[in-house]
């Protein structure tokens, strides 16, 4: 297995493990009331998940939002033929 995909899920296990202590009953537990009329622990449950979702993105692609010099460059020579 190639080091590159060994360093790759070795972050995504880490990540994984991170999640599911975020998502554990006595982390969970502390979040009471509510945000604009929507309870506080449905904000922060759908929060955390996004943010793992973007996390996950990002150590699988580590190039994810950002436009390579290729891309510009031939984004540039369409624009200016």
């Amino acid at each position: 297995m190639p080091k590159a995909l060994q360093k790759t899920l070795l972050k995504l296990g880490i990540a994984g493990c991170l999640a599911l202590l975020l998502f554990n009953y006595p982390l969970l537990s502390l979040y009471r009331g509510d945000v604009l009329g929507v309870p506080t622990l449905y904000v922060m449950l759908f929060g955390l998940w996004l943010a793992l979702i973007v996390v996950a993105r990002g150590i699988a692609e580590p190039g994810f939002g950002h436009i390579s010099k290729l891309q510009r460059r031939q984004s540039e020579q369409i624009t200016h033929d």
